[in-house]
């Protein structure tokens, strides 16, 4: 029996909508290039942070990434679970930034409510999903350091899930996603 796919979970702001993204996926070939694939889009999200419907085109967010990332990204063999308070406003997001993973999906709070600060509702979620259909698993979220170190612990020790809490100002690096390809090709 072949084992599961590696489930990304995924964060977007501070993770892959960070301002200096570029910085971090900067090559020796883009001397003098101060955006090395910057990739700017205006999405207009249907909810808000609590989930609740509040229609379009009253208000866009720029979304600011690297298309270096985004390519690497398309090339890990994962399964990708938005992870975010954009909920399912994330398949914008996605498809803004040419994400290719097909299907994506939604990871929802337990009791359908987003409390503050997400990073909670989140690890109980992934928890759950976790208890109920375990598969290996990348948690990436800039927030991860804000739960408490028992509980980072059952992520990694007790499900043994690879958590990657970038710095949200240069959000994902390629030092990130070199960890991503080691612990796939650890669990294929």
């Amino acid at each position: 029996m072949a084992s599961p796919k590696v489930r990304l979970y995924e964060d977007i702001d501070g993770c892959l909508n960070a301002e200096y993204n570029a910085r971090a996926w900067r090559t020796a070939e883009d001397v003098g290039s101060v955006g090395a694939g910057y990739q700017r889009a205006w999405v207009h999200p249907e909810y808000d942070d609590f989930g609740v419907r509040k229609g379009t085109g009253m208000i866009k967010y720029r979304m600011e990434w690297n298309d270096r990332l985004i390519g690497a990204l398309n090339e890990l063999p994962v399964e990708l679970v938005w992870a975010t308070t954009w909920r399912a406003d994330a398949l914008k997001v996605g498809t803004a930034m040419k994400l290719i993973h097909t299907p994506q999906r939604i990871l929802h709070p337990v009791n359908g409510r987003t409390t503050f600060p997400s990073i909670d509702w989140k690890y109980e979620s992934i928890r759950l999903e976790q208890d109920t259909s375990p598969s290996p698993f990348i948690w990436v979220d800039d927030e991860i350091d804000s739960i408490p170190y028992i509980a980072r612990e059952r992520m990694e020790k007790g499900y043994g899930g690879l958590l990657i809490s970038p710095e949200p100002n240069l959000g994902l690096t390629p030092i990130h996603i070199d960890q991503m390809r080691e612990y796939i090709d650890a669990h294929q």
